[in-house]
């Protein structure tokens, strides 16, 4: 029981996660636009912040339903260049090191 309540947690915080980013870009394009008009506007604000949210949430659920939040949060944070898979290294190095 326990169990099941921090999987599910864990798994609202990687949804999360990925519903954030687009928000906060919607928040520093909205930052430009009120230095151009010399004025903090609430409106211009909240509506780059709104379709950030809408754009997060609609991508958060296509990545859910998809490939999973686990899968594509391992995909981001895997690093094939320190674990040896690097295929495109083993490549060059290994034709340029053919006798002919």
């Amino acid at each position: 029981m326990i169990l099941k309540f921090v999987a599910r947690f864990i798994h609202v915080l990687l949804w999360l996660k990925v519903v954030i980013s687009p928000v906060l870009i919607g928040l520093v394009i909205s930052v430009p636009i009120c230095i151009i008009y010399d004025e903090i506007n609430f409106y211009v604000i909240a509506s780059f912040t709104v379709i950030g949210l809408i754009v997060g949430v609609i991508w958060a659920e296509r990545i859910r339903r998809t490939i999973g939040l686990s899968s594509f949060h391992g995909r981001l944070i895997a690093t094939p260049e320190i674990d040896g898979h690097d295929k495109t290294l083993d490549i060059a190095t290994s034709d340029s090191r053919k006798p002919l």
